[in-house]
């Protein structure tokens, strides 16, 4: 497998696919699947070309971490924790709550 170097690499030029409008997936009628144009990616190079796997992959690595790092400094700032536990608590309550209701329901009540 070809590593690559991270002083030499640069990030392509790419563009949103014209077929999907960089979303990677083609809707029918009635089904949907992923792009041909792009192989399901979204992006295309500055010649319209799907990008390469030698370009893409080092690509969505990088995206891959920055996302994590961003996610992680997410989590640090104050009150976020207590934020998404208060949002958990909640959720766990709502389900209770249907639940009772639920059982009311095939009750009869």
């Amino acid at each position: 497998m070809m590593k690559s170097k991270a002083l030499h690499w640069q990030e392509p030029v790419t563009a949103p696919c014209p077929v999907c409008n960089g979303s990677g997936e083609w809707a029918g009628m009635f089904s949907t699947g992923p792009c041909a144009n792009c192989d399901g990616t979204g992006l295309v190079g500055e010649d319209g070309e799907p990008l390469e796997l030698r370009e893409l992959l080092p690509m969505m690595r990088r995206q891959r971490d920055r996302q994590w790092d961003r996610l992680r400094r997410l989590w640090q700032t104050p009150g976020v924790q207590e934020a998404v536990e208060a949002h958990r608590q909640r959720r766990i309550e709502e389900g209770r709550e249907w639940e009772r209701q639920q059982r009311k329901r095939l009750r009869g009540g």
